[in-house]
């Protein structure tokens, strides 16, 4: 099996010789200012022994985050570029990736409960992940899981990306601990 890709950012700061010529051609300055791109690129990351997420607090591969009001009435969870990025898309392939990248599409996905040993699978049309038009924000739209697990303002949840032995992607969820608060109220 090979090892998995790596998906990072490579930013073109500097225009080449044929495109500041091209530049010039246009009429347009020379002085190198040019609008910085970036392209999403693929390298090898992983080794192929790595243990399966125990989505634990110590566990540096998930996301662990405690759930906000907002989140809760929303039935979605937000994430910033560099969670979204770091555990998240850098497991995806590049299709994947281009895909939430290349627009605000929803994504639909797999989200697996792992908090108990009886595992819940969820995956519906309320089931996604998408890209905000911010591009500073990811949210995954998984209501049915908060309403389940009747989330409250506070509680501590694991989240990470794993994929089964046939490929298949799914992001793991995982109730940590309950906020100390009052228990879950959820209004819908």
């Amino acid at each position: 099996m090979a090892a998995p890709m790596k998906k990072t950012f490579y930013y073109n700061f500097f225009p080449t010789k044929a495109e500041e010529q091209e530049e010039a051609k246009k009429g347009g300055s020379s002085s190198g200012e040019k609008q910085i791109s970036r392209v999403l690129i693929e390298m090898h990351d992983f080794p192929d022994n790595q243990p399966p997420l125990l989505l634990k607090h110590t566990d540096p591969r998930g996301i662990i985050k405690a759930v906000s009001v907002s989140e809760i009435q929303m039935g979605i969870l937000f994430f910033s570029f560099s969670e979204t990025f770091e555990h998240v898309l850098r497991h995806w392939n590049l299709d994947e990736v281009s895909l939430v990248l290349s627009g605000y599409n929803k994504f639909h996905v797999l989200v697996k409960d792992v908090t108990d040993h009886d595992e819940t699978e969820y995956r519906s049309d309320r089931i996604f992940f998408q890209r905000l038009q911010n591009d500073e924000f990811y949210i995954l739209g998984c209501l049915d899981v908060i309403r389940n697990r009747y989330l409250s303002a506070g509680d501590e949840i694991g989240l990470a990306w794993e994929r089964d032995r046939n490929g298949k992607g799914m992001f793991l969820f995982k109730l940590l601990s309950r906020s100390k608060r009052a228990p879950a109220n959820i209004m819908f």
